[in-house]
């Protein structure tokens, strides 16, 4: 009686009103009894009871036994709060339980998405949780009504209303809905099924802010307003949605819940086909005889798949037995089920069959051009299908009957048309068309219009198809041939999708490597991987499909490949799952160590792929590893035979002591030719890094060791120091950025000391972000002045020093007859310090070539002494004094040392410096004389257009030989682009001109793309800010372009 009360208090929440104001809502609610409102939720939790009961009773409904099990995906970071960020074990939820409230999300207001491929029965869960919740059993009193929108239904409408999605749901249920069902909105939840890939960009869409309910909108614009919580802003949201369509919602969504709907566990496949056979003994037999195929095995997992499979194989042969072990692909499992389809005919002729499989391709493909799957009678008749092949069992096999609607039909899955449309466009030819116009469109225009490239299941399917030893497949169940020459044509279009630049930053390489898999044909696969670079797979989840299909298309890959997993949710490998025991030769394992025992890892595949010695990935990262036995087992077998490999990184990674050890044993291998292997924000153990400093002392090809903001103990430091100090050890780089402990950072420089004396081998040493402060670095340079020490690179970056470290250094500058380059960037070693290490570099035996002094805290005082190394040092090419108080006067001195004729810096970093426009008649004389100047970075100082005029004058200047010349934000305008210009018109050197960050209006900007059309101009690159530029400007530019492709802007 007491939460009566309350609702009886409580006022709407809601903000408008669909009918004609408040007061409208508030007079009907009058006329009705608590009493009342509560049976008309009744009424409708009734009407959804039987209307879903339903649903799971038909026995051909492919989700009857799907478990609601989802993975919670965290995509965007990991928290903070776990050690170096890494992902903690993954986060399963029932569905039932995916509205409860939470200690980090306890609001009414919630929006949910569950994605997944196709076939996963994103829609099954769906109408389960609407079942359960109209029982009673899910959510109780969360919500009093879920409006169900079916977006693809919809999709095809030209415009509508919030208000008709609602009232549509309410069709068959009499009395005042809108009124009812609006009073409270934070009781509501809007259901968004199938939710469609985005065609326009999100800003396009910003019109949708002020939308009204009533208001009658394109449908993506509603489907927008209901995402970015426009409309109904009180309710909670359900959303499903393919993967594809993800990465455009996903801008859309605040703070959404986010999980993918899982594949069938063997477990679970097992109970599926037992529920689906007549004996257990027919069930088993299919069951089993799925893994004897590695494709067939993962793809039944599919739920979709498992139902197309059980409906077809109720009656099995040993025909279909041979046939099952020849299924690799998703073409070849729909093709399968046509085909058994087509057999079951009875009365009736196989052409007539034919003849209306080929009715069905026509009006998938007309229905996917329009964005339909809703077809009347009338649309079934116009491509050849009768009223009587619509009540015949062959087409129920395909098509179903909408609930409610009169003789209004749709595919069984969306998947079918999909495949339909494809099977259309890949036995379309120009002989044998008969159709109308209206799907006379190219493939290759409608999945510009449907999709997105290789993402779309559609063209997945269309590469399956094309694959050479279906031909007859598809012939002896359509009834046509696939299209001559199409094959080409797709290869063709392939090629150029890869090459071309937009397209390019959109393609995800997993669907263009399950097209390649689908096709089946290596050769082809080879030719298409052979023009990629670089595969970068970072999407939050990936299923076992998703890997084979990797695996499949990069074992071909004769060109060297960079390769970058995200392994945080593989999906589909199960813990108990074996090692099969039929495996390839090479990847046997021949040490007793490595047992068969261990379950196979989430890498398996990968692995295996790597182990072919057509394999030619030169570098590997795998993110949020989790390198377990079974993992370090796999990834050791490829060092075994792979000769290609020779970058390994492993980032936010828990490294298991046993991972470590096996895959260790692999390093050790004489055949491993691994030459990098770098750690970034990883958990490694003690132990762990002592097993790795067996590996230095015996691995010949290991050079360069990284660990990247991974804490290592003094005891992990201490191991590595005595695999270093081995003299089989032949590490040249080790890199230890951000890695030290505070409390432990002065023995760990003992420890390199030592290292430094009897290691010849290494020349690059990175400390940079670490704690070692003045007295760590007084221990380090005594190993570093020691006469075994052949250190070229050092970095000392942001490590708390001061001017006394600069003593230390100084005398390691002077005996230091390798040292190439020294970084002490970001140390309070004020002007005092920097005077030391001027005294080292004037007494050096000349090597060092690159100096970085920037965020030192220096002033003009530091400059004549830097000017004096300018002059003598005949090694120095290279000094950056990036955010340093140098000022005029500094620049001033430092100008002395550049217009000596000893002087052969290229390289000169003035960025924030604080100069003004008098510091460049300094600057205009050394250009003068300087011919060695390359590169200057003048950003971010207060210029003026009067100290670029004068600049420009030595930029003109036939001694002055600068390529890229840096003025970002140096607070010019229209008044120095004349002067800018007539150095273009005469320098033959520059090639990069930034202007970025500057108040250039179109007078100034039409002047310098006059001068950069001089045939003597050979700028490459031009930085300048556009957004303010009017449309001749632009038009200017574009020309420009054209008549010179190369330049960039």
């Amino acid at each position: 009686m007491s939460s009566q009360k309350k609702r009886k208090d409580m006022e709407p929440a809601c903000t408008w009103s669909l009918l004609h104001g408040e007061k409208a809502i508030s007079r009907s609610l009058a006329t009705l009894s608590w009493k009342e409102l509560m049976d008309y939720q009744e009424i409708y939790r009734k009407h959804l009871r039987e209307k879903y009961l339903k649903l799971g009773a038909d026995k051909g409904y492919h989700g009857m036994h799907i478990e609601s099990r989802l993975l919670l995906v965290k995509e965007h970071g990991v928290s903070e709060k776990t050690p170096c960020g890494i992902p903690q074990q993954d986060h399963f939820i029932d569905m039932e339980h995916i509205f409860d409230p939470t200690e980090e999300d306890s609001s009414s207001c919630r929006t949910v998405v569950l994605q997944g491929c196709a076939g996963t029965g994103k829609t099954a869960v769906v109408y389960k949780f609407m079942f359960d919740w109209a029982a009673g059993t899910v959510t109780p009193g969360r919500f009093d009504y879920l409006i169900y929108v079916n977006c693809r239904e919809i999709s095809h409408t030209a415009n509508l209303s919030a208000a008709d999605l609602i009232t549509n749901t309410f069709q068959d249920i009499k009395g005042p809905v809108l009124d009812i069902i609006l009073a409270y909105p934070e009781k509501l939840l809007f259901i968004l099924d199938g939710f469609p890939e985005l065609q326009y960009p999100v800003d396009d869409q910003e019109e949708d802010v002020s939308i009204s309910p009533q208001e009658r909108k394109p449908v993506e614009t509603i489907l927008r307003s209901f995402v970015r919580k426009r409309l109904f802003p009180e309710s909670s949201l359900l959303i499903t949605a393919r993967l594809t369509a993800m990465k455009k919602l996903h801008s859309l969504l605040k703070q959404p819940i986010q999980a993918e709907i899982l594949w069938f566990t063997n477990a679970e496949k097992k109970t599926y086909f037992l529920g689906h056979f007549s004996g257990a003994n027919a069930a088993m037999k299919v069951f089993y005889g799925l893994q004897e195929s590695e494709g067939l095995d993962i793809m039944s997992s599919l739920p979709l798949v498992s139902w197309m499979l059980c409906s077809v194989l109720q009656s099995q042969g040993d025909g279909d037995r041979t046939l099952l072990r020849s299924l690799q692909t998703m073409t070849d499992i729909y093709l399968f089920y046509f085909s058994k389809c087509l057999k079951t005919l009875t009365g009736v002729s196989v052409w007539k069959g034919q003849s209306c499989l080929w009715g069905l391709c026509s009006l998938a493909a007309e229905g996917l051009q329009k964005h339909q799957v809703l077809f009347a009678v009338s649309d079934l008749r116009r491509h050849g299908i009768g009223v009587y092949d619509t009540h015949c069992t062959f087409l129920s096999h395909f098509l179903k009957k909408i609930e409610g609607g009169i003789n209004v039909y749709t595919f069984l899955h969306f998947s079918f048309q999909e495949f339909l449309t494809a099977v259309f466009y890949a036995l379309k030819n120009d002989k044998g068309w008969v159709f109308f116009d209206q799907v006379g469109k190219t493939w290759q225009e409608i999945f510009q219009q449907y999709g997105k490239g290789f993402s779309s299941l559609t063209i997945q399917f269309l590469f399956g198809l094309l694959n050479k030893g279906k031909g007859k497949a598809v012939e002896t169940t359509f009834g046509r041939r696939v299209s001559p020459g199409l094959q080409e044509e797709l290869l063709k279009w392939t090629e150029r999708e890869i090459k071309d630049k937009s397209s390019r930053l959109q393609i995800e390489s997993v669907d263009l490597f399950h097209c390649l898999y689908e096709m089946q044909e290596e050769d082809y696969a080879k030719m298409i991987i052979d023009n990629l670079q670089s595969v970068i797979l970072l999407q939050p989840t990936y299923t076992k499909m998703d890997i084979l299909a990797m695996s499949y298309c990069i074992k071909s890959s004769h060109g060297h490949l960079s390769m970058s997993l995200k392994c945080q949710h593989l999906l589909g490998f199960e813990e108990e799952e074996q090692v099969s025991p039929v495996l390839p030769p090479a990847f046997t394992f021949n040490r007793s160590f490595q047992l068969h025992s261990l379950p196979v890892s989430r890498l398996y595949l990968l692995c295996r792929a790597l182990c072919n010695p057509y394999c030619k990935i030169k570098d590997l990262k795998l993110i949020f590893c989790h390198l377990t036995a079974s993992c370090g087992r796999d990834l050791s077998s490829v060092f075994e035979t792979n000769q290609y490999l020779t970058d390994l990184e492993f980032v936010k990674t828990t490294l298991e002591d046993s991972g470590m050890k096996l895959l260790c044993e692999g390093l050790k291998q004489p055949n491993c030719i691994l030459h990098t292997l770098r750690l970034y924000r990883c958990l490694i153990s003690p132990a762990a890094c002592g097993t790795l400093a067996a590996v230095l002392s015996t691995n010949q090809w290991l050079t360069e060791l990284e660990f990247n903001e991974t804490k290592l103990e003094a005891s992990a430091l201490k191991l590595l120091c005595e695999g270093l100090k081995d003299p089989g050890c032949k590490l040249q780089k080790l890199k230890l950025c951000a890695s030290l402990l505070p409390e432990s950072s002065e023995a760990v420089c003992r420890y390199l000391a030592c290292v430094l004396k009897c290691n010849p081998h290494l020349t690059e040493l990175d400390l940079s972000e670490n704690p070692l402060g003045d007295k760590g670095v007084m221990y380090l340079c005594e190993g570093l002045r020691h006469s075994n020490c052949k250190v070229e690179k050092l970095d000392l970056s942001k490590c708390y020093l001061t001017d006394r470290s600069c003593v230390e250094l100084s005398s390691f500058l002077q005996v230091s007859q390798t040292l190439k380059e020294l970084f002490v960037f970001a140390n309070v070693l004020g002007d005092i310090g920097v005077q030391h290490l001027c005294k080292g570099l004037l007494h050096a035996k000349g090597t060092v070539k690159n100096l970085v002094l920037s965020e030192c805290s220096l002033s003009a005082a530091c400059c004549e002494p830097l000017a004096q190394i300018l002059s003598t040092s005949r090694t120095l090419t290279r000094l950056l004094l990036i955010n340093n108080k140098i000022g005029d006067l500094g620049l001033k001195l430092l100008c002395e040392g550049l217009k000596q004729p000893d002087c052969q810096l290229k390289d000169l970093a003035l960025w924030t410096c604080r100069l003004t426009g008098s510091c460049c008649p300094d600057l205009c004389n050394a250009l003068y004389t300087n011919k060695h100047l390359r590169d200057l970075d003048l950003s971010d100082n207060a210029l003026g257009d009067e100290g670029m005029q004068v600049l420009c004058e030595g930029l003109k200047h036939p001694s002055c030989k600068l390529q890229t010349l840096w003025l970002a934000e140096c607070h010019l305008t229209d008044v120095c682009c004349e002067a800018l210009a007539s150095v273009l018109n005469r320098n033959e050197n520059l090639t990069l001109l930034d202007l970025s960050g500057n108040k250039l209006k179109d007078l100034g900007v039409q002047m310098l793309c006059d001068a950069l059309s001089h045939p003597i101009c050979k700028l490459q690159t031009f930085y300048i800010d556009t957004d303010h530029l009017h449309e001749d400007t632009f038009r200017k530019m574009e020309a420009l372009k054209i008549s010179k492709p190369g330049i960039t802007w």
